[in-house]
């Protein structure tokens, strides 16, 4: 992977009273490193608390185009992903997702 070929974009959610993840952190933060050609999800990183939630994040979300609709995505969270921090870890998905829209949009209206 080559870090000019690569866009890393961090989304950032408050982490839900009672949620064993706000023990070591008040937000939880997701971190994608997105292919520039394609927009797909190459590696996926996150603060979620447990080795198993982020191995399950990374299997969602590598390979996805990002400039594409994510709503399967987020049933399949909101469907299977059955711990406090579902809100947190849609909201910092679409954060990340926010951020690299917004990205692109600047990229490409520079001469």
């Amino acid at each position: 992977m080559d870090a000019a070929s690569t866009t890393v974009t961090v989304g950032y959610a408050r982490v839900a009273e009672g949620s064993a993840l706000r023990d070591t952190h008040e937000h939880l933060s997701l971190v994608l490193i997105v292919d520039n050609a394609t927009h797909r999800v190459l590696e996926v990183d996150s603060t979620a608390v447990t080795a198993a939630v982020q191995r399950w994040l990374s299997n969602l979300l590598t390979g996805r185009d990002i400039t594409d609709p994510l709503t399967d995505v987020l049933q399949i969270i909101d469907a299977n992903y059955l711990g406090a921090a579902a809100g947190a870890i849609r909201q910092a998905l679409l954060d990340a997702v926010r951020r690299y829209a917004a990205h692109l949009s600047e990229r490409d209206s520079r001469p």
